[in-house]
């Protein structure tokens, strides 16, 4: 899953509708006891999305993306996780 938006689409909840969407599919549907996500360290909006869907941040599995300059801004990527457990202990989901 990911998301590429126009400046002017920003804060409009265009990814974040579809993300919790998305999110409460795969863990309904893909028997994963977990979802991961990636993006680089400078994204504080993609950053904030993951957090609204639950997900925390793991400083443990920082890393430089292999395809991107290492003296680039966007070369840092963190990763966010949640666990399936969490995701089914929110109030109004129905446990996968």
């Amino acid at each position: 899953m990911g998301w590429r938006l126009a400046a002017d689409c920003w804060g409009q909840g265009y990814a974040s509708e579809p993300a919790r969407a998305r999110r409460d599919w795969a863990f309904a549907n893909l028997g994963d006891d977990a979802l991961c996500a990636i993006t680089s360290l400078g994204n504080v909006r993609s950053r904030a999305v993951m957090e609204r869907l639950g997900m925390t941040y793991q400083p443990d599995l920082d890393f430089a993306h292999p395809d991107v300059p290492h003296y680039s801004p966007l070369c840092p990527h963190v990763t966010y996780r949640l666990a399936g457990e969490d995701h089914s202990a929110r109030p109004g989901v129905a446990p996968a």
